[in-house]
């Protein structure tokens, strides 16, 4: 026994020496803390010390880390205060104050966005995560991870892809699912090792440790465990290796190895006593009592165990204070001594109701501790049963939901059906009306037309006819002429098939060619992206109308010798411009006439714009202007 105790000293003068070495740098940073000033600089030192310190002394660098808060609100340093609040609650988190670690937490989230940085925010996601998990709270847990890779992978983060995997592996040890959770472990180490960090790599090896102990693998347990605690003892971890240590106790405990049980549990025990932290104190302290109660060493295990219930009951551990409970409810029944045996089954009993509360399984095994098996059995089955029945009436319900959805959406489908085949036949009908209206004005009017205004040319070019009847006949030929061309017009505004841009485009163009070149006149015709505007049958009669009421205009009175006509489409709005080089006018002065009149009434029908501007001697502008 005194070769366990010297062996425990040794490690105690080892770590001093070793937190001594740690502490230099930290010396460093704090004697230059002294002399910073107010800046961003020292913002950024105050996270590093909260950093540095948060897993050795999570006190001392929550002082630190709301230090650096308050700086950096002061200077309104939005990096600063979300990587102060990030640390901050990292140490809380290793304080066991869950509660504080979340509320900073949350806050950190909100400056994370604000300034936009990915990786910051990965890592803040995946902390909540790890504290959703801590919390048994598995559901926001897996939500987080999602949402902390999306982060990694924008930021092509290895480290924390590594700890999403790892929290994931540590949601699936929780719920006893230890496949998947070493799935997630082993590609979590892989992704450490890339970027060569060791800590986590141990942190990950001892949960594993935890997978194969709790399967009764205990070489395998005591093997990763031993290589987690040996990286640890490189990085001088002094937190995670009292933790890892007790672990260690545990497994040698479980696999009835009481001497090595002992020794490593007096490890993890001068680990914690270094960092005078009482939880991991009392935790060493409850193995060791585990171990010497194994051993009949009672009074041994009473020491321990009482001094472990002591911590227990002031940081209000309700599952240690009935693990503590239990054993000691043995060790006294051993001794002899059935009055604090007694005490302690009252106290066992008061934990389990407890516990009842949160957790989900134990309410079979307090169950089973306070009736008989037999009865206990029925009332097992019954709980089931009713479980099932439960499920059979949710299945229906849901059955029912679905089928009457999926008959509303199966009718909603045949309506909306019948109303566009009734829509598409109104539109057929509509398209072969128009297709006949056309055919009849070319076929019948149109040709008739055409055969007035023949004979009125053949009856002219009769020698006997006067000169008087002439003009009648050439008025008659002209007028019918016009009428053919109006109705062609007409024709073509009606036809189906012809309600594209690109057409109307064609058509202004063959007639600004034609009428220019019949009056010795240059035409230009520009048109932009006409193939991408659609048009109803009202608004390209409009727009042709008031383009060639602006071009016979500019033919008839401007004397011009050139027309420039600009027909395009931006957006989602259409424009056509016409421009002479003629004599021009005074818009105030010049009587309105009816073109005029109908080219700004067509525009307004088409919810447009019309405006004309004039100038003596440059000529005439005409611009239409409307949404498509």
């Amino acid at each position: 026994m005194n070769t366990i105790y010297k062996f425990c000293y040794l490690i105690f003068v080892f770590n001093s020496i070793t937190v001594f070495g740690q502490n230099q740098k930290l010396d460093s940073m704090l004697t230059l803390l002294k002399t910073q000033k107010d800046d961003t600089s020292k913002v950024n030192l105050l996270r590093n010390i909260c950093g540095t310190i948060r897993f050795t002394n999570p006190a001392k660098a929550i002082e630190y880390g709301k230090q650096g808060v308050a700086l950096s609100k002061k200077l309104g340093f939005d990096k600063g205060t979300a990587g102060n609040y990030l640390n901050l609650s990292t140490a809380y988190t290793y304080s066991d104050r869950l509660d504080s670690a979340l509320y900073y937490l949350n806050i950190a989230l909100q400056y994370s966005h604000k300034v936009g940085d990915s990786n910051r925010l990965g890592l803040a996601y995946l902390n909540r995560a790890d504290i959703f998990r801590q919390l048994l709270n598995f559901t926001n847990s897996l939500k987080d991870c999602e949402l902390a890779l999306k982060y990694a992978d924008q930021a092509n983060n290895n480290d924390v892809r590594a700890r999403i995997n790892q929290t994931i592996g540590s949601v699936y040890l929780q719920q006893n699912l230890y496949p998947q959770a070493l799935i997630y472990y082993k590609n979590a180490i892989v992704l450490y090792e890339k970027v060569k960090n060791k800590r986590m790599i141990a942190v990950t090896l001892n949960n594993m440790g935890l997978i194969y102990k709790n399967s009764k693998k205990y070489e395998k347990a005591i093997g990763v465990t031993k290589t987690a605690i040996q990286i640890l003892d490189s990085l001088k971890d002094i937190t995670n290796l009292c933790i890892f240590n007790t672990n260690l106790a545990d497994v040698y405990f479980q696999s009835k190895k009481y001497a090595e049980s002992e020794r490593y549990g007096f490890i993890a025990l001068e680990y914690a006593q270094v960092q005078n932290n009482e939880k991991l104190i009392a935790d060493a302290q409850l193995i060791l009592g585990s171990t010497f109660s194994a051993k009949k060493q009672y009074s041994k295990a009473l020491v321990m165990v009482n001094n472990a219930m002591t911590v227990f009951k002031k940081l209000d551990y309700t599952d240690k204070i009935n693990s503590a409970s239990d054993l000691l409810i043995e060790v006294y029944a051993n001794t002899g001594n059935y009055t604090k045996a007694y005490e302690n089954l009252l106290l066992n009993r008061e934990t389990n109701d407890s516990l009842l509360k949160w957790r989900y399984d134990d309410d079979i095994s307090a169950m089973q501790t306070k009736f008989k098996v037999d009865e206990k059995d029925k009332e097992i089955k019954l709980l089931a049963t009713e479980k099932e029945l439960q499920n059979q009436k949710l299945n229906r319900q849901r059955i029912i939901l679905f089928s009457i959805v999926g008959f509303v959406l199966l009718a909603g489908i045949g309506i909306w059906q019948l109303f566009n085949r009734r829509k598409l036949k109104e539109k057929l009908h509509d398209l072969e009306l128009r297709n006949q209206i056309a055919a009849d004005l070319h076929d019948e009017v149109g040709s008739s037309l055409s055969s007035i205004q023949m004979l009125s040319q053949m009856v002219n070019n009769q020698p006997h006819t006067d000169e008087k009847e002439k003009a009648i006949l050439q008025k008659m030929s002209t007028n019918a002429k016009e009428t053919v061309e109006k109705m062609s017009d007409i024709v073509w505004m009606i036809k189906p098939g012809e309600n594209d841009a690109v057409g109307l485009g064609e058509r202004m163009q063959r007639f600004l060619y034609e009428i220019g070149e019949s009056k010795n006149i240059t035409c230009n015709f520009t048109s932009k992206n006409l193939d991408l505007a659609e048009l109803t049958m009202g608004q390209r009669k409009n727009i042709y109308l008031i383009f060639k009421e602006a071009v016979n205009n500019a033919v008839k009175y401007s004397g011009t010798s050139t027309i420039d006509v600009l027909l395009i489409k931006a957006g989602k709005q259409l424009s056509l411009t016409i421009n002479d080089f003629g004599k021009g006018f005074d818009i105030e002065l010049i009587r309105r006439g009816n073109g005029l009149e109908n080219m700004q009434n067509r525009a307004k029908e088409l919810g447009g714009k019309l405006t004309q501007s004039s100038e003596i001697g440059k000529g005439t502008w005409i611009k239409l202007e409307l949404d498509i």
